[in-house]
């Protein structure tokens, strides 16, 4: 039933954990995040009805969209390619993590923190599915994004995850969106040598927007403008 059901496999992750730890007397303990994600599934089933399925919605297609994703601990960042009938449209994003988030970063350093570099690169894969819908209209068409985080690409992939961590609500706000703008995402592996844009797009903060603009620009140039 959920292959039929898009956003609905990303709403797993907390039934999973869920079932792994039973109670002494065989219950299951349900908490606030399971409850919510119980609500989700209430909330497809009401609009099952009025929100048809499309078989473009099911299975991945030849990509209209082609990107990459990196994450550092200071930030995250993206290309994509736009496949439109004029060329190939490139476009550039990044985002700077808040302080709080970058306080929180598992390190040496810092072994106590609550956030992994899996959970930062999760985060860039499902803002990079943001930045398209917002540049193009991604109805019924396939985004396929490349990552050098083999966690990040597997719970993409997987749409779950086994902890009630930053993943879990991670693939949840990500089985939203899908739903809502109704792409098919697929994501595979790349290595980090051949990830450089991404890998320059979340680290290079010394340099201004106009600055890492030209930088792009001049360093990986295009046949149209990033």
């Amino acid at each position: 039933m959920v292959i039929g059901i898009p956003g609905a496999r990303g709403l797993f992750s907390p039934l999973q954990e869920a079932f792994r730890t039973e109670t002494p007397d065989h219950r299951l303990r349900l908490n606030a995040m399971v409850h919510q994600f119980l609500d989700d599934f209430r909330q497809l089933s009401k609009t099952l009805g009025d929100r048809p399925t499309r078989i473009a919605e099911l299975m991945p297609q030849d990509p209209s969209v082609i990107g990459t994703t990196d994450a550092s601990g200071q930030g995250m960042g993206g290309v994509d390619f736009l496949n439109t009938p004029s060329g190939l449209r490139p476009i550039l994003w990044r985002h700077r993590y808040p302080k709080h988030v970058q306080s929180r970063l598992i390190t040496f350093d810092n072994p106590r923190g609550s956030l992994s570099i899996g959970d930062l690169e999760l985060s860039a894969t499902v803002c990079q599915h943001d930045v398209i819908t917002t540049a193009a209209d991604a109805r019924e068409h396939t985004i396929h994004s490349f990552h050098n985080n083999t966690a990040a690409k597997f719970w993409q992939r997987k749409e779950s995850t086994t902890t009630t961590g930053p993943a879990a609500a991670l693939l949840r706000l990500q089985s939203h969106h899908q739903r809502v703008f109704r792409y098919v995402p697929f994501h595979d592996y790349l290595p980090g040598l051949l990830n450089k844009m991404s890998d320059d797009a979340s680290r290079l903060w010394h340099l201004s927007d106009a600055a890492f603009l030209a930088y792009f620009n001049s360093t990986y140039p295009q046949m149209n403008c990033w």
